[in-house]
């Protein structure tokens, strides 16, 4: 690769971003961590929110989940802000709150792997680490016409070992964003621009007239479907609610009332009668239920197909005594401080 034309194609073109105008660290990391999987134009909300509330890895280490889930709410992929609590936790434990800058000492840290490892090296200490991510996988594939499959981990050993050979060592942080923007705003996924592109005439795939058949795509699975029934239920001015497991799908997260299968309006006053009220008759008249419409949601490996209902109960009406297990009616001032998992944003 012509490093040259790379870092003066970046010099011309990057994009101003806070963490880049004011580098630390600590921010660094936090960015990397949004940047998984989430457009930078989200990101961008919520990087001044968080380190706002949580400047250094001191305050995040003793942050309660709850606080740290509420302001990464609707990101996604909440794992990632799992794995910054407890990466905070061990920096303050083994590092006396500081980001080392060595690359293998930031892969001990829970949560950072081998592409975040080299970003905060490189970006924040000037350490010449390569950062392999899909973007870099995709430039290097199309330039050298590589038959590689990004998920495999030969392909990143091949790609990693490339970069290794190009990074410059005085300013090998430039160069690992340049591969970055490089990607999201020139060599993309689709339609890539290669009338602008600087290697246009020494890119193999461009001279092949191949550019998207590089990386090689790997065979797609069908993604499986699930039906969902959201209850939102009333109960004067409280509203159920119930937190996820701490393990699994959504974890930690609170969440309405789940019902596998989409249920029919007779089913789900069925379903009141039984769980909630277990057939009282203290309550004056039938459960107010209105339909609230179908929404869907996609995860990465998964669909969510589903129905919502609104389930509205007198402020006097008597609850079963084991309907605590379903959850605990909270008052709508401390539902707003709740984090809920963005796949029931439509019901909320």
């Amino acid at each position: 690769m012509d490093v040259e034309a790379l870092l003066s194609w970046f010099y011309e073109n990057r994009r101003d971003l806070p963490w880049r105008s004011d580098r630390t660290p600590y921010g660094t990391w936090i960015s990397e961590a949004m940047l998984q999987q989430t457009r930078v134009t989200t990101v961008l909300d919520y990087y001044p929110r968080f380190l706002k509330h949580f400047p250094d890895p001191e305050s995040l280490a003793s942050a309660s989940e709850d606080s740290v889930f509420k302001l990464w709410e609707g990101l996604g992929y909440y794992s990632r802000a799992r794995n910054l609590m407890r990466g905070a936790k061990y920096i303050c434990e083994h590092f006396d709150g500081a980001l080392p800058s060595s690359p293998d000492l930031l892969l001990e840290i829970p949560g950072i792997g081998p592409y975040m490892a080299g970003a905060i090296a490189s970006q924040a200490f000037q350490v010449a680490s390569p950062a392999v991510d899909g973007n870099c996988i995709r430039i290097y594939c199309r330039l050298h016409a590589l038959p590689l499959i990004p998920s495999e981990k030969s392909t990143y050993n091949e790609v990693y070992e490339r970069v290794r050979k190009d990074i410059p060592s005085d300013n090998p942080g430039d160069f690992n964003e340049a591969l970055m923007d490089f990607g999201s705003l020139v060599c993309t996924p689709k339609s890539p621009r290669c009338s602008t592109c600087p290697f246009a005439t020494e890119c193999s795939a461009n001279l092949l007239g191949k550019q998207e058949d590089f990386p090689l795509k790997k065979p797609k699975k069908e993604t499986p479907v699930e039906e969902h029934t959201i209850l939102r239920i009333f109960v004067g001015k409280k509203i159920l609610v119930r937190k996820r497991p701490d393990s699994g799908l959504l974890a930690g997260l609170y969440e309405l009332i789940d019902m596998p299968g989409h249920l029919e309006n007779h089913e789900v006053e069925a379903w009141v009668m039984e769980n909630l009220l277990q057939g009282s008759k203290e309550c004056s008249s039938e459960p107010d239920i209105r339909v609230l419409g179908t929404s869907k949601h996609v995860f990465s490996h998964l669909r969510w197909n589903m129905l919502g209902y609104e389930i509205i109960l007198p402020a006097d009406t008597t609850i079963a005594k084991n309907a605590s297990q379903l959850g605990e009616l909270v008052t709508m001032k401390k539902y707003d401080t709740l984090a809920f998992a963005s796949a029931i944003r439509a019901y909320r």
